[in-house]
């Protein structure tokens, strides 16, 4: 997600690659490495490992998130499937609702875009949950079952953890059919496969 060659993945520059992309049905996943060498945004106001990668994961998603919906790499691209993966979820909804309310401001939407940056996430994005994220029943409602991909290899530093399913499966407050979407739904629609 992190600035390549000081551009913004939303910048037109990389157009060729985002109209590739749609043409070979490619989904594109942006997953942050805080240690990359990339420019990443407020690590450098913090010393301690733990709150860069708080950070660096979650900040970077969110500026890719909003350049690629802004920019108007969705709008551009109406087939384009684009995942924003292993920074957590909750902070998609309030983003959402920023670039939404800043869209509907007309002295401040300069974005050129023809729907409003949730109706485009709805078509073409995709967020990842870690299984103990809290606010997991609420923005399947908001945002849809069906566009989460849930984290598979959480705790990150021991691999694939095979109790990861059933701490989605056992969560009282989640429908069966939320359960359904979460566990398989959303990668099955992510990746095209019917």
């Amino acid at each position: 997600p992190n600035p390549y060659n000081g551009k913004m993945a939303g910048h037109r520059d990389y157009d060729p690659f985002w109209q590739t992309a749609q043409d070979l049905d490619f989904c594109i996943g942006f997953h942050e490495g805080g240690a990359s060498g990339m420019p990443t945004v407020g690590v450098d106001r913090f010393e301690s490992r733990g709150a860069k990668h708080i950070i660096s994961h979650t900040m970077e998603m969110m500026l890719v998130a909003m350049s690629v919906i802004w920019d108007g790499v969705c709008d551009r691209y109406p087939s384009i499937r684009i995942a924003f993966l292993e920074s957590g979820g909750g902070w998609i909804a309030p983003w959402l609702d920023r670039m939404d309310r800043h869209f509907d401001d007309k002295g401040f939407n300069d974005s050129g875009l023809s729907m409003r940056p949730s109706e485009l996430f709805q078509r073409n994005c995709w967020i990842s949950f870690e299984p103990v994220e809290g606010s997991l029943n609420v923005l399947a409602d908001y945002i849809g079952a069906d566009k989460i991909l849930w984290a598979t290899d959480y705790p990150h530093p021991d691999g694939f953890f095979p109790g990861a399913p059933n701490m989605i499966a056992d969560r009282p407050e989640l429908s069966d059919a939320t359960k359904a979407q979460v566990l398989g739904g959303g990668a099955m629609k992510f990746y095209g496969i019917n």
